[in-house]
């Protein structure tokens, strides 16, 4: 995949960062996400029978299974991993779940994105107040949703904590939707198996966040750390993890 300079340089640092960057060539990193753009796109016009077709092994469902039968909501967490698509695609195959998405810049594209998402038992919901209220609606009713735990906030919406040791925005939407609904938090890992064999999806519940959202925050981009390691070169390492939104303050 062709990346703005600009890109590439956010790619190297972030993995630096990371201390990825012996494990993680910056030639392997790009690749990985030009197949995610690539399958991604590919995954909104693939009938659902076909994709689902291609997950080929599933860890942890029985944890998920347990929490649902016992009336519980579920948060599932996706980190901007593999094609992490095929995780909501699984998950409404199984069982009803309201994902968050912001709109694309280009406005023409958002029928194509909506049309591609809103399949089997998924329903997607703007980044906005709206959104967040028809979260907790279908949290109250024992449903799922499903969250990108590593996408920078928007300013007032996040506080700051370490992400690989570096201060990032981090959201604080997921620890109080728990923490209203008392819904259980599942992070997923969408790994792309080599020579184009299919997926593999693992799902580790993570225990109660704390109280103090700075704690809680430290604490959710841990997860996220640990979800990584499990295909760092499958992550998108030229994503802003590090930016300032306006009204976020000044990093520590």
């Amino acid at each position: 995949m062709l990346l703005s300079t600009q890109m590439r340089r956010r790619l190297r640092d972030n993995l630096t960062v990371s201390s990825y960057a012996e494990r993680v060539s910056s030639a392997a990193a790009a690749t990985g996400i030009g197949r995610m753009a690539l399958e991604t796109a590919a995954v909104w016009s693939t009938p659902d029978a076909v994709l689902l077709g291609r997950i080929r092994r599933v860890d942890g469902w029985d944890h998920v299974l347990a929490a649902h039968d016992a009336g519980r909501g579920l948060i599932f967490l996706t980190p901007h991993l593999a094609t992490f698509e095929y995780a909501s695609l699984f998950i409404g195959s199984q069982l009803p779940i309201t994902v968050m998405f912001r709109p694309p810049r280009v406005a023409w594209a958002e029928p194509l994105m909506r049309k591609g998402r809103d399949r089997l038992q998924i329903k997607s919901e703007p980044a906005e107040m709206s959104g967040i209220r028809a979260m907790l609606k279908a949290l109250r009713r024992g449903e799922c949703i499903g969250l990108l735990p590593d996408q920078v906030p928007t300013g007032g919406d996040g506080v700051w904590a370490p992400f690989f040791g570096r201060p990032a925005y981090t959201m604080t939407l997921v620890q109080k939707l728990a923490r209203t609904t008392s819904a259980q938090v599942v992070m997923i890992v969408c790994v792309r198996l080599p020579r184009g064999a299919g997926y593999r999806l693992v799902f580790t519940p993570l225990p109660p966040f704390s109280d103090a959202p700075q704690t809680a925050a430290r604490e959710l981009n841990a997860a996220v750390e640990q979800a990584i390691a499990l295909a760092p070169d499958q992550y998108l390492w030229s994503y802003n993890r590090y930016k300032v939104p306006a009204g976020a303050g000044v990093p520590p």
